[in-house]
C-alpha cells in the first residue's frame, strides 16, 4: 500500500490516487482489507460457537401450533411486538406441530413474553416461566395479517432422511467419494438440531437461575462436536462455577450456604432434587430416572416437545472439553467428519456397534480409530496433527483444568497451527476409506493400543482385547468393554471391508456399488451376494445350496467370504435346521444335511425360509 502511495506521489498524480480510493466500495474494501486486517481468519474456535449458539437460544422461543399454515397467523402476531429474524418449523413423534421463532435480540424476546403471552388459568399447577410455549385460538373474530417478509427457514426440519431415497441416491452417485460426502450431508445433525438441544438447555437453565448463583446448563458429546447425526442423544452438563468477581477478598457481606449432610455427595442430593424439578417443573420432560450412585450421578429424561432422549449430568468439564478437542479435530479438514460417518454407518451395518450398552465397541472409539488412522505419515503425509503438537503450541489463555485436578490443555486457536501441521495428504474419501480399513486390517491388537496423543501405536499396559488411550485421561481405556469376540470380529470385519471396497471399485454401477456394499444391512447384502443374476464373482451356486445330496462345498471360496454373513449360535443354528427341516420336507424323510459352518447353514434357511427357489 505504502509502495503504492509513493509511487503516486512521485510522479504528481494525487488526484488519480484520490479518484482510486473514491471509486467503487468493493475497491476500496479490497484495499483496506489488505493494508489492515492482515491475514485472514480461518478457523472460528469451539468458544465462540458455543457462545453463538447459546446467544440464539436466548433470543429464541419454541410454539406448539396446529399445523405448518399456523405459520402466517403466529408470525404476523408476535412481529407487532419485535422484530422476527428466523422462524422453523418441526413435527415430533406425536406428529404435532412446533415452531421455533428467533427474534432480533434477547431483549425483543422479553418484550413479546411480557406483552403477549400468558399462563393457563385452570390448571392443577404451578405456574413457571419457559421457553416452550403454544399458540391457541383467537377468542372472537380473526385478526387478519400481512403476508410475512420472510419464509420458513425449514419445513419439517428434524425428520431424519428416508432409508431408502437416501439408498437411491448414493446409487445415482458418480464416485464412491461423492457417496461418502453424501451420506454425511444427508444424515449429519442440522442447524435446526442443533438450535433445539440448546433450547432444552435453555428452559432447564431458566429453571434453576432463582435457585443457584451463576448456574448454566450446556450440551456436550455428539450435539455440539460436529459427529452427531440426526437423532442423536443429548447430554448435557450442569455447571455452577464462582467467577472472580463472585469471590471479593475485600468483600466483608458473604452469601450463607445451606449445608448438605449425609452420606451420599452433596450433588448427588442436589441431582435427586434436580430429577424432582423437571418432573414438577420442566414443560415436556417425562420418563425421568436417577442414577445417582454412578462416579458422575446422572438425571436421565425424555423430552417430548423435541423428541431428545437426554442426560444430565454435574460439573463434568472433561466431557465439554472432549466435546471441544474432536470438534477442533473435525474442523481441520473437511474429509474427517464424512470419512468418519462413513466408518460408524459400516460399524452398525455388520453389527460392530449396538443401541444398547454392552461388550460392543462404541462410536466414540471408533472416532478415535478414525483420527489415529489420519495423524498416520505416509509419502504424502498425514491429514491431522497429534494431540500432543497441540499441548505443545498452548499458551496461557488454553489452560483448562477440569473436575479432579484433570489438566484438559490443549491449542483452542487452530489459526496458530502451522499450515505444515495438517491436511498434507490431499487423498480423496474414496482412499482414505479404502486405506482406513488396510490399515487396521494390519494393525497388531494384541500388543499395541491407539493413541491419538502420540499418533503412533503404544505398548498395551494390560492384556485386554482392545485398547484405545482416553485423549485426556491417558491411564484410562475408552474401549475396556469391548469382549475378545468382538475384537476378534472387528478385525475380521476390517479385512473383509477392504476386500469388498476394492472389488466394489471395479464393478458396474449396480444396486450395491462402492459404499452401499458396506453400508447395507448384512443380512440384505448376503442374499444380495448369493442371489445376483449373471454376477461372475457368485460366492456360491444357488442351485448347490438347494441339492442335499452334494456335500461338496468349495473350501476356499465359500469359507472365507460365506463366514462374512451374520453368525448364529450353535443352538440357534441347530433350531433352524429342524424347522427347515419340518417346513421344507413334510412327506419325505429328511435328510442330514451337512454344512461346512455355521453361517453357511443359516444362510441356507433364511433363503429358504423366504421361499427364493
Amino acid at each position: 500500500m505504502s509502495v503504492l502511495f509513493r509511487s503516486f506521489i512521485n510522479k504528481g498524480r494525487k488526484n488519480l490516487f484520490k479518484k482510486l480510493l473514491n471509486s467503487t466500495q468493493s475497491t476500496c474494501r479490497c484495499v483496506f482489507f489488505r493494508k489492515y486486517s492482515g491475514s485472514e481468519k480461518k478457523f472460528v474456535s469451539f468458544d465462540e460457537i458455543v457462545s453463538q449458539r447459546r446467544s440464539e437460544a436466548k433470543r429464541s422461543i419454541v410454539v406448539q401450533v396446529n399445523s405448518q399454515a399456523s405459520f402466517k397467523e403466529l408470525y404476523g402476531y408476535c412481529s407487532k411486538y419485535a422484530t422476527i429474524k428466523d422462524v422453523h418449523h418441526y413435527k415430533n413423534n406425536n406428529d404435532e406441530h412446533f415452531m421455533l421463532i428467533e427474534f432480533g435480540s434477547e431483549e425483543s424476546l422479553q418484550d413479546v413474553l411480557r406483552s403477549c403471552s400468558t399462563h393457563q388459568k385452570d390448571l392443577d399447577t404451578m405456574a413457571n416461566n419457559s421457553p416452550f410455549l403454544w399458540f391457541r385460538t383467537a377468542n372472537g373474530k380473526t385478526e387478519s395479517y400481512a403476508t410475512p417478509t420472510t419464509v420458513l427457514a425449514s419445513i419439517n426440519g428434524i425428520e431424519q432422511v428416508n432409508e431408502d431415497k437416501l439408498f437411491k441416491e448414493l446409487v445415482d452417485c458418480e464416485t464412491v467419494s461423492d457417496q461418502i460426502q453424501l451420506l454425511y450431508d444427508r444424515t449429519r445433525l442440522n442447524d435446526l438440531g442443533v438450535r433445539l438441544r440448546y433450547m432444552v438447555a435453555r428452559q432447564i437453565e431458566c429453571m434453576l437461575e432463582s435457585l443457584y448463583a451463576n448456574v448454566a446448563v450446556r450440551p456436550f458429546g455428539s450435539s455440539i462436536n460436529g459427529f452427531g447425526k440426526m437423532g442423536c442423544d443429548l447430554d448435557l452438563v450442569l455447571t455452577n462455577t464462582l467467577t472472580d468477581e463472585m469471590t471479593k477478598a475485600g468483600s466483608r457481606l458473604v452469601f450463607q450456604s445451606a449445608r448438605v449432610e449425609g452420606g451420599r455427595a452433596p450433588w448427588a442430593r442436589h441431582m435427586q432434587a434436580l430429577g424432582e424439578l423437571l418432573e414438577l417443573r420442566a414443560a415436556g420432560a417425562a420418563r425421568v430416572q436417577r442414577i445417582l450412585n454412578a462416579r458422575v450421578p446422572i438425571v436421565k429424561f425424555a423430552h417430548h416437545y423435541t423428541d431428545l432422549e437426554c442426560d444430565l449430568c454435574y460439573n463434568n468439564m472433561s466431557g465439554v472439553y472432549m466435546s471441544e478437542l474432536l470438534w477442533l479435530f473435525g474442523s481441520l479438514d473437511d474429509r474427517v467428519r464424512p470419512l468418519t460417518f462413513a466408518v460408524r454407518r459400516w460399524a452398525r451395518a455388520v453389527g460392530l456397534t449396538n443401541p444398547h450398552p454392552g461388550r460392543w465397541i462404541t462410536n466414540f472409539p471408533l472416532t478415535l480409530m478414525v483420527l489415529f488412522f489420519l495423524q498416520q505419515k505416509t509419502n504424502d503425509g498425514h491429514v491431522l496433527p497429534t494431540l500432543k503438537n497441540l499441548v505443545r503450541r498452548a499458551g496461557k489463555e488454553d489452560i483448562r483444568i477440569a473436575e479432579e485436578n484433570l489438566n484438559c490443555t490443549f491449542l483452542r486457536d487452530m489459526n496458530k497451527l502451522p499450515p505444515e501441521c495438517y491436511a498434507q495428504n490431499k487423498a480423496n474419501l474414496q482412499t482414505l476409506l479404502l486405506q482406513f480399513f488396510e490399515f487396521y486390517s494390519q494393525f497388531d491388537f494384541q500388543d499395541k493400543a491407539i493413541s491419538i496423543n502420540e499418533g503412533i501405536s503404544v505398548r498395551k499396559p494390560n492384556s485386554l482385547p482392545l485398547y484405545i488411550v482416553n485423549p485426556l485421561e491417558q491411564a484410562l481405556n475408552v474401549s475396556r468393554n469391548v469382549s475378545f469376540e468382538e475384537c476378534e470380529r472387528l478385525k475380521a470385519e476390517v479385512r473383509n471391508a477392504a476386500w469388498q471396497l476394492e472389488a466394489g471399485m471395479d464393478k458396474q454401477k449396480g444396486d450395491d456399488w462402492g459404499l452401499l456394499g458396506l453400508v447395507e444391512k448384512k443380512t440384505t447384502r448376503g442374499l444380495k451376494k448369493l442371489l445376483r443374476v449373471g454376477n461372475s464373482h457368485r460366492l456360491v451356486s444357488v442351485k448347490d445350496l438347494f441339492n442335499d445330496t452334494d456335500d461338496r462345498i468349495p473350501e476356499d471360496s465359500v469359507k472365507s467370504k460365506v463366514e462374512r454373513l451374520i453368525p448364529k449360535t450353535t443352538q440357534e443354528v441347530e433350531k433352524s435346521v429342524k424347522e427347515m427341516k419340518d417346513s421344507f420336507v413334510k412327506e419325505k424323510k429328511p435328510q442330514k444335511l451337512k454344512f461346512k459352518n455355521s453361517a453357511l447353514a443359516s444362510e441356507v434357511f433364511r433363503i429358504r425360509r423366504d421361499k427364493i427357489v
